[in-house]
């Protein structure tokens, strides 16, 4: 029995999503064989295989998996697999049947995210089947929202703003508002509880973004900021709540990029260090663009775009909505990219790439060898 490990040194990201499986579970593959598409913050990766074997994967497509962990395991034989997919199983039921003796019914789910949130089973409705929902409802309902934190208070002549998601691309925008911007984070929601009550740059974590409605009734802030940088599924689905609790997005743009004139851009757009907007162009809404991004004259972006540092288009480039780019990509004129498409790290696009579709990149092995 061997591992399958994502060939990564994408130091970014400490997970990753199942793009696809190449082979059936089950299978048997041989020594070079690609068996996955994973996707990372920064690009899209194969996973090959070093030995022939039969395939047991452990995660089911779509499904988010750390880097450091197998993703699937190589058997000898299909006996060899069976044995140890019977064990598993074995283990699995153990754990329901412990679970049933105590008087709790819970889906798979359910059990892995009160263990991850530090939720007693027991102490919830054990008379029907618990669900996640159910879980995370527990969480949120076991925190006084009068125990938190409040938001900063900031000077009247300052756009207050609150900051959705408390992770590393929120260190980048307040960064953004220390240069000067005329805007002040005074509070940051997250949903994961274990961050609440924590501060980022000195900015309190007040809760969930179940928070954003009442505290913007309250008069707490002005806008928002979505400062989730890698996860566009996430950027669209908070741009759509705030649009349905009537909060207005705002933009952070850093004082060292340049926007030219006669450029059209929409709401929540987050613009970092020496990001470049070319004349006559047109951005949409809620778009994370990294360091050193440079779209040229006449491009059009549309919503809900993550990019990583270093992309350069030329004129007359189109992305669609929800579109992923890595880092260091060069787009030439004219190209288009579909909505939800998403792009590896190192990539130079010639051509137009429809929508849903993926630009891989092969991973390179670096040699280190000593000077001469």
């Amino acid at each position: 029995m061997s591992d399958v490990i994502v060939p990564t040194s994408d130091v970014n990201s400490e997970t990753g999503v199942i793009v696809e499986w190449k082979f059936a579970d089950g299978a048997r593959v041989e020594a070079g064989d690609v068996v996955a598409d994973i996707e990372t913050s920064k690009a899209v990766i194969e996973v090959p295989v070093t030995a022939s074997g039969f395939l047991l994967q452990l995660a089911a497509q779509d499904a988010e998996v750390p880097l450091s962990a197998p993703i699937a395991k190589l058997f000898e034989s299909t006996e060899a697999l069976e044995a140890h997919r019977a064990a598993m199983k074995a283990e699995e039921n153990a754990a329901a049947e412990a679970a049933a003796s105590a008087g709790v019914r819970a889906t798979a789910k359910a059990k892995a995210r009160a263990a991850e949130l530090g939720v007693d089973l027991a102490s919830l409705d054990t008379s029907r089947l618990i669900t996640v929902k159910e879980v995370e409802a527990a969480v949120q309902g076991a925190f006084d929202p009068a125990s938190l934190p409040a938001p900063l208070a900031a000077p009247e002549d300052t756009e207050r703003v609150l900051l959705i998601g408390g992770a590393r691309g929120a260190t980048q925008v307040i960064d953004i508002f220390r240069g000067g911007t005329g805007q002040t984070a005074v509070a940051i929601v997250d949903d994961d509880k274990s961050k609440w009550g924590t501060e980022v740059y000195g900015v309190p974590v007040v809760g969930g973004s179940d928070r954003i409605g009442p505290l913007f009734a309250e008069g707490a802030f002005d806008a928002v900021v979505i400062a989730i940088s890698t996860s566009v599924a996430a950027r669209r689905k908070l741009r759509e709540l705030c649009a349905s609790l009537s909060v207005p997005l705002t933009n952070a743009i850093d004082k060292t990029s340049k926007v030219a004139s006669e450029v059209t851009m929409g709401r929540g757009n987050v613009l970092c260090a020496f990001v470049q907007i070319g004349t006559s162009a047109i951005v949409g809404d809620n778009n994370f663009i990294s360091a050193y991004n440079s779209f040229e004259h006449h491009n059009i972006l549309g919503s809900d775009i993550s990019t990583g540092p270093g992309c350069v288009t030329s004129s007359r480039v189109k992305i669609g909505d929800r579109c992923r780019l890595g880092t260091g990509i060069f787009i030439e004129p004219g190209v288009e990219l579909g909505e939800e498409v998403r792009v590896a790290s190192g990539s130079v696009l010639l051509k137009s790439v429809p929508a849903k579709h993926t630009v891989k990149q092969k991973v390179v092995t670096t040699v280190v060898v000593p000077n001469r």
